[in-house]
């Protein structure tokens, strides 16, 4: 898969099969998308083409720092097991923001030669989201492609989106995301040093800096499949505070199951499998170790 960062300048690509979103989690709804694309792509001999969004945006324009379920390197590893053939990462500047639909599908113009666009059936661009599925398809003699529209995939009367896979991993509904990610939802960051107070408990955690745009889960206790060194554990993963050590502050700690080793500064990578529990404030350190005991035996438990 080839990934390109910005709008093309001097290559030339053709027989085009485009599709243009931010595609935060990959989703099963986009998946559907991307499937087709790869199918239509098969049959004509084309090559596919994802436009896409870096996954971080200028604070100043959005006012809020804004988090998301997959990151760069997340993205575009699953879309290039999805089967994509090019992936074009565009900064989202006010520049960008500001192009109009015919502006915007002009540019790609230049340097792709688009044969068919396929799209969700709520799909937006350009200023003031003036384009829509009916603009694309009032366009297609002129700019020379087809238009293919997808199906929204509901849950119910509700529209899967990556928004609402968002508020349920705030929540901490983790089976909820994995069946609609398809996936188990992540947490990805770095070991640091912490205060060592697991390791005297007989539970000892690697204290980790969360990639800074990453949306982590709702407070809790959870399972999970943690990637480190290029192996995998099952692990007890603490998301909030240590209420027990009368601890307030915020952090991700991970108990990594039958591994013993100084991983400080190493990148981790945990895969969410359930929540377990809140978490708690116990009456000593030791009701503290039963607890690990149980949480330990149920994370085994779990088919991971």
């Amino acid at each position: 898969m080839e990934v390109k960062e910005g709008f093309l300048q001097k290559e030339r690509y053709k027989d085009i099969i485009l599709t243009i979103g931010f595609y935060d989690g990959i989703h099963k709804g986009h998946q559907r998308i991307l499937e087709e694309m790869v199918n239509q792509a098969k049959k004509r001999r084309g090559k596919t083409c994802v436009i896409t969004f870096a996954s971080y945006f200028d604070q100043s324009f959005f006012g809020e720092p804004l988090s998301f379920l997959t990151v760069r390197e997340e993205k575009k590893e699953i879309l290039a097991q999805i089967g994509i053939d090019l992936v074009i990462i565009l900064a989202f500047t006010p520049q960008l923001a500001s192009l109009s639909p015919y502006s915007f599908m002009k540019r790609l113009g230049q340097n792709l030669e688009i044969k068919e666009i396929i799209v969700g059936e709520d799909f937006v661009f350009g200023k003031g989201r003036e384009g829509n599925v009916d603009w694309l398809k009032e366009k297609e003699e002129i700019f020379g492609y087809k238009l293919k529209v997808i199906p929204l995939l509901k849950i119910g009367k509700e529209k899967l989106s990556s928004s609402l896979i968002r508020g349920w991993l705030r929540k901490g509904e983790i089976e909820k995301v994995t069946q609609w990610l398809g996936r188990y939802p992540t947490v990805l960051g770095k070991v640091v040093k912490g205060k060592r107070r697991g390791r005297n408990l007989g539970y000892p955690t690697a204290n980790l800096e969360p990639e800074l745009h990453k949306l982590l889960p709702g407070v809790g206790v959870y399972a999970g499949r943690i990637s480190l060194k290029g192996k995998t554990y099952r692990g007890i993963i603490n998301v909030g505070s240590k209420p027990t050590f009368g601890d307030t502050s915020f952090g991700v700690e991970v108990h990594i199951l039958r591994f013993k080793g100084d991983i400080y500064e190493e990148p981790i990578k945990i895969e969410l499998a359930a929540r377990l529990r809140e978490i708690e404030e116990f009456p000593s350190h030791l009701y503290l170790t039963k607890k690990l005991e149980e949480d330990s035996k149920r994370v085994e438990r779990i088919k991971l």
